[in-house]
């Protein structure tokens, strides 16, 4: 549906924040989500909303309404559940 090149481009680091593409979230150095790999990446919203892509493991997450400071934590049990 969309240009693979937009796709690249949306994940490439913005000059004024290295952490941020196109209105997605990169997790270099694996700051924004310590348990997901560094190539995956997220869009963020109000009320903690956030859609999670990790193509190293074919994963698109969706949640809603979640703690902010449990984000990670709930991306470390699904990687877990995966890996299993």
């Amino acid at each position: 549906l969309l240009p693979s090149a937009w796709l690249d481009e949306m994940r490439r680091p913005c000059a004024i924040n290295p952490e941020y593409g196109l209105l997605w979230w990169l997790n270099i150095g694996r700051v924004q989500l310590p348990s997901a790999p560094e190539s995956s990446y997220a869009a963020k919203g109000a009320g903690s909303n956030m859609i999670w892509i990790d193509p190293e493991h074919d994963l698109v997450v969706v949640v809603r309404w979640v703690d902010k400071a449990s984000l990670d934590g709930f991306v470390a049990k699904v990687l877990a559940s995966v890996r299993r």
